[in-house]
């Protein structure tokens, strides 16, 4: 008799916790969606962090462009103008934004100005003066360059790991190079040529100026 009792009552102790283990399923299910929207939070909320902040001192700081924003600081660059390739862009203001220089189809140079994280057009565009022998060498860097400029900056980093302060299209011994500047951890920087086409490293040198 005790032992029925007994089976009894843990039926009925399963019974009442099936719904229970049913809502922690959900439950679980919905946490991972949300911990799929907290990974995608940080990017949405990117722009207010570069944000200049004022201290009680009354200085001000603000983000850092950096290696990650570079592409998306072209690309917004790129947006900004509507087309056209990118042939240029550099860290300022110390590294708290981007000046990024885009050439249109018709060989014209437009400067934009793109905030830390690359996100936000700042500045411009505003078209560059430009002559006729300009015009033809933004076109023939623009040919010869298979690489894009985040290509050029992935490349360039490959060959030194820090960070790309610098990139854009030049002339070197009459081949087209992406020519920029790489500054590594200890904080010695480096110049550093690759072939537009080919993306071999063409110089890297130790910049020595003060």
């Amino acid at each position: 008799m005790q032992t029925t009792t007994k089976t009894t009552a843990r039926r009925i102790a399963l019974l009442t916790a099936l719904p229970l283990v049913g809502a922690l399923a959900l439950a679980g299910c919905s946490s991972d969606d949300d911990d799929r929207d907290d990974v995608a939070a940080p990017a949405a909320s990117a722009p207010a962090a570069s944000a200049p902040s004022v201290a009680s001192d009354g200085s001000s700081s603000a983000a850092t462009a950096g290696n990650d924003a570079l592409p998306t600081a072209a690309a917004t660059a790129r947006k900004a103008v509507g087309s056209g390739t990118v042939t240029a862009i550099e860290q300022e203001a110390g590294g708290t934004s981007w000046e990024v220089l885009v050439v249109t189809a018709d060989g014209r140079e437009q400067e934009v100005h793109v905030d830390a994280d690359g996100r936000r057009t700042t500045a411009g565009p505003t078209k560059e003066t430009s002559d006729a022998d300009d015009v033809a060498e933004a076109k023939r860097f623009v040919g010869a360059a298979d690489l894009s400029v985040a290509q050029a900056a992935s490349a360039l980093t490959k060959t030194v790991s820090g960070t790309v302060t610098e990139l854009g299209l030049d002339d070197h011994a009459g081949a087209v190079v992406w020519e920029g500047d790489v500054l590594d951890a200890s904080g010695t920087k480096h110049s550093i040529r690759i072939d537009a086409g080919s993306g071999e490293v063409v110089t890297n040198t130790v910049d020595t100026d003060d």
